[in-house]
């Protein structure tokens, strides 16, 4: 008994030891948390909830402003837009026969039927009538990049009003500002309502106040709209999450705003300088007084002055008086390296390259471009990403389903219900717009070796091209049938002329500044 009595006040010594010896071990200064030198008055502060929704609103009239209104700002929308969305992502159905029960005939007249009805629907697309599904989509992009976010009200038309408006559906988008997103003044208390969005208790989206064209302070003037009725959505409201418990967008602009300003006043005033430089009229001086000059004192001298000027004027001054000339050294031997950084800053904060801001690649070459735009490639495919899960493919949901029940498109027999297998039923790969091609030949023969080793599938490269796989086989299918039909060469691709690989051609050395 006082054994076990000794070794247990051992191993409780042990333990003490140890967590002493644990505790004596301090953590090393971290130099961010610094109070000296140039951190001494880094004391950043946070924004308390009752004016983030004033800072979101001035943010993001700004960033509008400066897109309207800055040339760099309006390409940098129009690059994300073409590039991401271009002519339209158009999806492709994937349903996978053995999951389903189905053999390859059925999948692909299923395919083929639901393909039918979603491009049906995509001219209807829009309540107004004016905007096809792509239109939407790049209007979406357009909204995203100055306002962090976009949104999309979900329009159910009766039976009489789709009749009246003779359209095939009765689901319809309608674009919403993400302005008119607002918290009711009546509700600024309110616990579960945040920035115009009411959460229940587990942080779920349970609807928006959206603000109609009327007196702001009036709580008459703005509607609530649920989230969702049972497993449909009824809005869209759509950003890209970069910051915990986050509910509402920032533009990508925003971290860049400050210097978009700043830029804009610099190349302006610099404008001005040449402006007033190449307009600078020629003064002419008299040394000696013009016969009959009387007295600067006398009443009866009239001097001129000369306030505002005009191209190429002669101007004659006042007796006395000398005119020093404006010198043309604007702008400074450092105006285009500087200026060039600014736009590298700018572009950087939209993930893009320089050379894709300002339009211009004079200044590279093949391999540097292709890096530059494989780069850039990559953040088009993470924002397409998101764009297909949280906008694109919910809409083809919606769409299947109402196509569905109005018999465009039929389940067989023994078949899963469309209901309990809805993912299943509505499977497909999007397909974004093509990348394009730096130097065809090249990449013509990767794709020829990706698709002789197996790295790549006919559809991956179609679907690089914009393309949907199965319509361009059944066209190569359409010509060689009708080649021979008319007597026509057709083309073998054993006979084809390929010309050698040739060494990489030596490329111009870029000067480092500007390849940096």
């Amino acid at each position: 008994m006082n054994t076990l009595r000794s070794i247990n006040r051992l191993k409780a010594s042990s333990r003490a030891n140890s967590g002493a010896r644990a505790n004596a071990i301090r953590s090393v200064r971290k130099v961010g948390a610094s109070q000296g030198g140039t951190m001494s008055n880094w004391n950043p502060r946070r924004t308390q909830r009752g004016s983030e929704r004033l800072d979101r609103e001035r943010i993001q009239t700004r960033t509008e402003d400066i897109v309207a209104n800055d040339g760099h700002a309006a390409s940098i929308r129009s690059t994300l837009t073409t590039n991401i969305v271009g002519p339209g992502i158009r999806p492709q159905s994937a349903l996978v026969a053995k999951k389903l029960g189905l053999t390859a005939e059925q999948v692909l007249e299923i395919e083929s039927a639901q393909e039918a009805a979603f491009e049906l629907w995509t001219e209807e697309a829009h309540i107004g009538g004016q905007l096809h599904f792509a239109d939407l989509q790049a209007l979406a992009l357009s909204t995203l990049v100055p306002f962090g976010e976009f949104c999309y009200l979900c329009r159910f038309l009766d039976e009489s009003a789709r009749t009246r408006k003779q359209r095939n559906f009765s689901f319809t988008l309608q674009d919403i500002h993400p302005l008119r997103l607002k918290t009711p003044p009546n509700e600024l208390m309110s616990t579960n309502l945040r920035d115009g969005i009411n959460f229940d208790e587990d942080g779920e989206v349970d609807g928006y106040h959206i603000h109609t064209p009327a007196e702001i302070t009036d709580p008459e003037s703005y509607t609530y709209y649920k989230a969702k009725a049972g497993h449909r959505r009824l809005f869209f409201h759509c950003f890209r999450s970069i910051d915990p418990e986050q509910v509402r967008g920032v533009s990508i602009l925003a971290p860049v705003i400050k210097l978009f300003r700043d830029k804009y006043d610099f190349l302006d005033y610099e404008l001005i300088a040449q402006i007033v430089t190449a307009s600078f009229p020629i003064a002419i001086e008299r040394a000696i007084p013009p016969e009959g000059f009387e007295d600067p004192a006398s009443k009866d001298w009239d001097p001129r002055w000369y306030q505002n000027v005009d191209a190429g004027q002669i101007l004659y001054t006042n007796p006395g008086e000398k005119v020093n000339p404006i010198s043309s050294d604007r702008p400074g031997n450092n105006f285009d390296p500087f200026f060039k950084t600014v736009i590298r800053t700018l572009a950087s904060a939209a993930g893009l390259p320089y050379h894709q801001v300002i339009k211009d690649f004079s200044e590279t070459n093949y391999s540097s471009a292709r890096a530059a735009l494989l780069e850039s490639w990559r953040e088009f495919e993470v924002y397409r990403g998101w764009f297909v899960r949280h906008f694109l493919q919910p809409i083809r949901v919606m769409v299947l389903e109402e196509a569905y029940l109005r018999g465009y498109w039929k389940i067989p027999v023994g078949s899963p219900n469309f209901y309990k297998a809805m993912k299943l039923w509505t499977a497909c790969r999007w397909t974004p717009p093509p990348r394009g091609h730096i130097d065809p030949d090249k990449e013509a023969k990767a794709n020829e070796r990706a698709l002789a080793t197996g790295q790549k599938t006919y559809s991956d490269m179609y679907a690089e091209q914009g393309k949907d796989w199965r319509e361009e086989f059944g066209q190569q299918a359409k010509e060689k049938a009708e080649r021979e039909r008319l007597g026509l060469p057709v083309l073998d691709p054993a006979n084809v002329q390929t010309s050698p690989d040739e060494p990489e051609e030596q490329e111009e050395e870029i000067p480092k500044t500007e390849a940096a």
